[in-house]
């Protein structure tokens, strides 16, 4: 027996979150476990323009979870987009579904047939009981996670974190690459992000933030193509952390993007890129003054 909610989910934003939270409780009130149906992709993943995934599924997985969700399953749009919705209601029927949880504007099955109205239809009919759960919107405009990618791409680390009620954040394994930064006297990890199709940061340089062996440390991101020296034809993302010196190939580390400093730009010598990187690294610090003067957010320290 369970309530389920039924969705892509990707990011977990502020809409998503109000869709487990009522899911939660109305697993409570039945006495049943909670599940969330996370379609792996969208439908836009499958086109050429898709810019990419907010989250990898496996941190999209641990993010529900973390909402109190007790379950999740997995399933492949290419799996149920030929099922016609009433079908697709029953099977989850006759696992035992109790009830269900969706967004105001949710649409499934073949054609996107399915919607609201049919299910408030179903759940008289068949005697489960529906939550809908209206748009949520910041500005005037409906989150989405379509919005969210658009603000990542664009720069706008800001508008992302609190559409997505947590700061934006991405995670790989750091990776020995040639070194150029320690050359420089700004030693960096270079971070692989997985084989997922994710949507990338606007080029530039971000102040981030990372948790490594319980210290709290804020860094220099650089995500581009390294037009200065040896261009890349793929996307790097290169941290410079500051005050820390602690190796870290072959870690999985994690940063939150807190602030966009700087588009990446082309600096014509060395020393003009040694002089673009002091800069940032001065900025840095003036920005951890200024956050740690704020209430609640004396977590930064040994920066």
């Amino acid at each position: 027996m369970f309530v389920a909610c039924i969705g892509t989910f990707d990011g977990v934003h502020t809409g998503h979150r109000k869709i487990m939270e009522e899911t939660v409780k109305l697993a409570a009130k039945l006495k049943v476990n909670s599940v969330a149906i996370s379609m792996i992709y969208p439908w836009q993943y499958y086109f050429p323009n898709f810019p990419g995934l907010i989250y990898p599924v496996s941190q999209r997985i641990e993010l529900i979870l973390n909402m109190g969700i007790d379950n999740v399953i997995t399933v492949d749009m290419a799996e149920i987009k030929d099922i016609e919705p009433e079908d697709y209601v029953k099977s989850l029927l006759s696992q035992g579904l109790k009830g269900l949880v969706v967004g105001e504007d949710f649409v499934f099955g073949k054609h996107a047939h399915g919607n609201v109205e049919m299910l408030l239809k179903m759940a008289v009919e068949n005697g489960f009981e529906l939550r809908v759960i209206p748009k949520q919107t910041y500005q005037s405009r409906r989150v989405s996670s379509s919005w969210i990618r658009e603000t990542i791409a664009q720069g706008d680390v800001k508008m992302a974190s609190k559409l997505l009620q947590k700061p934006y954040h991405i995670y790989g394994r750091v990776y020995r690459d040639q070194g150029l930064g320690s050359k420089l006297g700004f030693p960096t990890a270079n971070i692989s992000r997985g084989e997922d199709k994710l949507v990338h940061p606007r080029s530039g340089v971000y102040i981030v933030r990372s948790t490594i062996e319980g210290q709290t440390v804020i860094g220099l991101l650089n995500v581009g193509f390294r037009p200065s020296i040896n261009p890349s034809e793929e996307i790097k993302y290169e941290v410079y952390y500051l005050d820390f010196e602690k190796k870290l190939y072959n870690k999985i580390i994690g940063m939150d993007l807190l602030e966009y400093l700087r588009p990446e730009l082309k600096f014509d010598t060395l020393n003009e890129l040694i002089s673009a990187i002091k800069r940032d690294e001065k900025i840095a610090r003036t920005w951890i003054v200024k956050f740690k003067s704020k209430p609640g957010n004396q977590e930064i320290e040994n920066c």
